[in-house]
């Protein structure tokens, strides 16, 4: 997501000025390709770093009953142990995880400070790079299997064990019926109320998130100093954090802020809001800020000196040019705060739960028809809105396209 928009931003004169001066397509890529796309690679690689070590949900279902432990569900196994030392040996974990995440913001850093691209030009769909036929086939066949095994086949096994009457029984007409989302939807209250917690708290989390950051985007952006650097650093920490870690912040914090006074947040929705815009504000600056990077300088300057008042430079020549960056950062935050488990599955209280604390509490429980069934749904919402997100991006490259000519 962030990276797709930083290749198709690279003007085509660039690459063509690279083959007429002699290069190869190889050294093309690698002298001018690569420096101009490294922010957009560099953002996107750090925020998969982040995810995949704090990621809690995947090792647990997946690792813990082989006994593969990661740093994430080891901490969790260590914080419900509530042994003398857990909390201790946890937070030493912590720790090093934070270290770790530190060390993949400055390189991404020192990466952004040595490449920048600014260019202006008008997203640029049209392929670039021609295969011969055998290549292009071969190409289209792996890929489709890789998205046959990795997404495909996996969807498919959830929707059909969704349908089966109890799991393990074979799976024939007899056994196939609509009783587990009968139930899901109908005959228990709390998977409604955990989708419509779940929406609404992404909905406000992504909103939040997306004016902060952006704004947060814009003064990093502008001024490159110590104290803005800082601040992405502080918005990145939340992140980077273990979940569990993180959600036991939060309660310390909460349950008493000032010595002597409850203002009452802790065990009410209210506190998984603050911990969603907390932990996930850095990817929607990660992605304003990689949007920003597109836009020369000069554009802003020549809006000023044209005497462009701050409204309508943002609504004239700033947002129609950062507006797929920035909704592809919000579009991040608000799956995220969707689909989040490890955190809310410590913060929830009654009335508050959210979709994965459901879903986890039907596995926990035995019931993996159930949990099934609500995934499901989830999942064709989800791409459902990808295809809406999809189709809302079109119209505006139209729209802009349309005002350019």
């Amino acid at each position: 997501m962030f990276t797709v928009n930083v290749f198709r931003k690279i003007p085509r004169e660039l690459e063509e000025a690279a083959a007429t001066s002699g290069l190869s397509k190889k050294r093309a890529f690698r002298k001018v390709v690569l420096p101009l796309a490294l922010p957009g690679i560099a953002s996107g690689g750090l925020i998969a770093f982040l995810s995949n070590l704090d990621n809690f949900g995947i090792p647990a279902f997946l690792g813990t009953p082989a006994n593969i432990r990661v740093l994430s569900t080891y901490i969790y196994e260590q914080v419900v142990g509530f042994g003398p030392s857990a909390f201790s040996r946890a937070a030493v974990l912590s720790v090093i995880l934070g270290i770790i995440a530190l060390l993949g913001t400055v390189l991404q850093w020192f990466l952004l400070r040595r490449s920048r691209v600014n260019e202006t030009n008008r997203s640029d769909s049209t392929p670039r790079i021609y295969l011969s036929a055998g290549k292009q086939k071969l190409l289209e066949a792996s890929m489709w299997i890789f998205l046959l095994v990795t997404s495909l086949m996996p969807l498919i096994a959830m929707g059909a064990l969704s349908l089966i009457s109890a799991y393990g029984v074979p799976f024939n007409l007899e056994n196939l019926s609509l009783r587990n989302y009968e139930y899901v939807f109908l005959t228990d209250s709390k998977p409604l109320t955990a989708l419509s917690n779940s929406l609404q708290l992404a909905f406000f989390t992504m909103l939040i998130c997306l004016m902060l950051g952006t704004a947060m985007a814009y003064l990093r952006f502008k001024y490159p100093d110590w104290s803005t650097k800082a601040a992405e650093l502080f918005t990145t920490i939340p992140f980077a954090l273990p979940g569990t870690v993180f959600a036991l912040c939060m309660i310390f914090m909460w349950l008493e802020p000032v010595p002597g006074w409850n203002p009452g947040i802790y065990g009410t929705v209210w506190i998984l809001f603050i911990a969603y815009v907390t932990r996930f504000l850095v990817l929607q600056v990660r992605g304003s800020y990689t949007a920003f990077l597109q836009i020369d300088p000069s554009m802003e300057e020549a809006a000023r000196t044209s005497g462009a008042s701050g409204w309508v430079k943002w609504r004239k020549i700033l947002l129609p040019l950062l507006f797929p960056g920035i909704l592809s950062g919000a579009l991040l935050v608000f799956l995220m705060a969707l689909t989040e488990l490890t955190v809310s599955s410590l913060l929830w209280s009654s009335g508050s739960e959210t979709v994965g604390v459901v879903i986890f509490g039907y596995e926990q429980a035995g019931y993996s028809t159930y949990s099934t069934a609500f995934s499901t749904i989830l999942v064709l919402s989800i791409l459902l809105g990808g295809g809406l997100f999809m189709l809302i991006g079109e119209l505006w490259d139209r729209k802009v396209l349309k005002k350019n000519d």
